[in-house]
């Protein structure tokens, strides 16, 4: 980088609240729950807490791994479709269907939901 670079804090990204929609959610054994969907606003870190917003109500989640093109990455931004795994979900927070061998998370009942910084 020269000194007439214009880096300085265009390097920071965009510095608006970010907001991920939810396409899906899944779970990777040994790993928890995955919500995949695109990042609409701003620019989301591992380790940032967020809120997660279901149909149900809202829960505080941290964000303990993103993956963007399948693979791990620091950050999301604005445009990007991710998948974020959130800790700190309480067991039972999201909706379930029957199953053959119990319940399945019920998906459809997510998508939509809206993922969002901590205030």
């Amino acid at each position: 980088m020269g000194i007439f670079s214009r880096r300085g804090a265009a390097a920071d990204g965009p510095h608006e609240p970010f907001e991920l929609v939810v396409d899906t959610v899944f779970v990777v054994p040994t790993r928890g729950h995955v919500f995949t969907g695109t990042v609409t606003s701003g620019r989301v870190r591992v380790g940032q807490r967020a809120v997660l917003h279901l149909p149900a109500g809202e829960h505080a989640v941290t964000v303990s791994r993103i993956d963007v093109r399948r693979r791990k990455a620091d950050v999301a931004e604005a445009g990007e479709e991710a998948g974020v795994y959130l800790g700190g979900l309480a067991r039972g927070a999201l909706p379930v269907v029957a199953g053959g061998d119990g319940s399945l998370l019920d998906a459809e009942a997510v998508a939509g939901s809206r993922l969002v910084a901590a205030p």
